[in-house]
Formats: C-alpha cells, sequence, structure tokens
C-alpha cells in the first residue's frame, strides 16, 4: 500500500491504472521521482534538479508526468464500472502478476511524437525494439489491457472528444473504440515519461542529463504490477497496491 493517506474512493470520479514502476527505494525509483519532483509513493515533492542548457526550471516542464507519477502504462487510467469491480481489482491483479516471471528491460532516452509532427514530443525512457525485454513487456501490457477490461467503466463523451481531437490513424481509432486507449497492442510502446511536451533543444538538455544516468542505471527490473490511483480528476495519481511476479506461466 502507498504510505500516503487513502482517503474513501468516489468512483464516479476516480481513475485506476495499472502500471510498471520501479520497486520502492530502488535506484530508478529514487532518481525517476526526484527527476518528477514528487514520490508517488509517499506522496511527498521532491527538489528536482538542476538541468544544464534547460530554458526553463525542470519543474516547468514535468508538470504532466509529475501528476502521474514514475511510470510505464500497462493498462491506461479508467473510471470502475461498479463497486463490484473495486473489489474484483486486487484478485485480478494478483492473477496476472502470478503469471508473469520477472525479467530485464534495457531503456534509452528518446523524443516521443504521437502527433506526427503537429505538435513538439515529450522525452521518455523507450525499451528498444525486438529485445527479449520489449517482447516480454508487451505481452505484459496485453494481458493487462484484457485482464482488466471488464472492470473497466465506458469513457464519458468529454473523453472520447479529447481523444478523437489527437491526429490518431484509423487501426488507433479501432482500438480507441474496443479498448478506452488507442496505444495497446501493435500501437503500444513501452516508455516512462520525463517531460511535457518540449522543444529540440529542451530535449536535447533533458537527454544529455539522462543519457550518462541511464548508463549508469544499468536495466529496469521488471518485476511486479503498480496499481494507481487518482482519487479525483486534476489530483496526482499514488500507488495503492503493488503485486510482485510469480514464476511465470
Amino acid at each position: 500500500m502507498s504510505g500516503a493517506p487513502q482517503p474513501p474512493l468516489d468512483l464516479s470520479v476516480a481513475r485506476f491504472a495499472i502500471y510498471y514502476a520501479p520497486s520502492a527505494g530502488s535506484c530508478w525509483w529514487n532518481e525517476g521521482s526526484r527527476w518528477l519532483g514528487r514520490d508517488a509513493i509517499t506522496g511527498r515533492l521532491l527538489n528536482a534538479p538542476q538541468v544544464t542548457g534547460l530554458s526553463r526550471p525542470l519543474h516547468d516542464v514535468t508538470a504532466d508526468p509529475r501528476r502521474y507519477g514514475l511510470h510505464a502504462t500497462l493498462k491506461a487510467p479508467m473510471r470502475l464500472a461498479s463497486q463490484d469491480a473495486l473489489a474484483r481489482l486486487s484478485g485480478i491483479a494478483a492473477a496476472v502478476a502470478a503469471r508473469h516471471a520477472p525479467f530485464d528491460l534495457a531503456v534509452r532516452t528518446d523524443v516521443v511524437d504521437t502527433d506526427n509532427g503537429k505538435r513538439p514530443g515529450f522525452v521518455a525512457l523507450r525499451s528498444t525494439v525486438g529485445s527479449a525485454g520489449a517482447k516480454a513487456v508487451d505481452a505484459l501490457a496485453a494481458d493487462c489491457v484484457q485482464a482488466f477490461d471488464d472492470l473497466r467503466a465506458p469513457p464519458t463523451d468529454a473523453e472520447l472528444a479529447k481523444r478523437h481531437a489527437q491526429p490518431l490513424s484509423s487501426r488507433q481509432r479501432e482500438l480507441l473504440a474496443q479498448w478506452g486507449y488507442p496505444y495497446v497492442f501493435d500501437e503500444f510502446r513501452f516508455h516512462v515519461t520525463l517531460s511535457d511536451r518540449v522543444d529540440a533543444n529542451d530535449a536535447a538538455a533533458i537527454a544529455g542529463w539522462w543519457q550518462p544516468r541511464v548508463q549508469a542505471l544499468g536495466v529496469m527490473r521488471v518485476d511486479s504490477l503498480a496499481l494507481f490511483v487518482q482519487p479525483s480528476p486534476g489530483e496526482p495519481f499514488l500507488l495503492h497496491e503493488r503485486f510482485v511476479f510469480g514464476e511465470g506461466a
């Protein structure tokens, strides 16, 4: 459970997400949380580092990822369909975790463009396509998308309108209609978001800060699922519960 207080949840507005998040106290967790300026386990705000060459304070370019916490999305944030869904959530998460074995994932810094160049991209840590770790995390994400979907409330008209305003491909629109999120299955790519959308100079400054640290930190150990909760719109996400992997199927 999170070290932060957990108030009663209003299921009409609360959102739940299944993430990969580095283990508490690990070097990846500590460095990534310091970068974002918030520990999503304790809820504590942290002093962000100074980044040479950045056009503005780091705190100003990490607002979105700071709200979500250090993570990679496996099942995107969703409202639950019922109180029964909340009761089932932990059991399903434990079952999914039990059928996956821990693995290592090599990552690198990259600029992610989801708008076909219409807006600046954001900086993220991404997996290497085709690697054993990337294949394992792709399978994990696909399992999560399907396993939790019966618990998901349909997106609201406002949520759908926001998604459809993005330059989605026909395949992504198809996935959005079926699964409530366009970046799943063949459109999924593991990434840990490090910034808001930034121009090329700021992206280079961020990548320059992270590259030696990625080398020093080494591979990410993927050994659990992290259930995160956002109590109401605009509030920061917090770790609610963690589910350690088993030995695999």
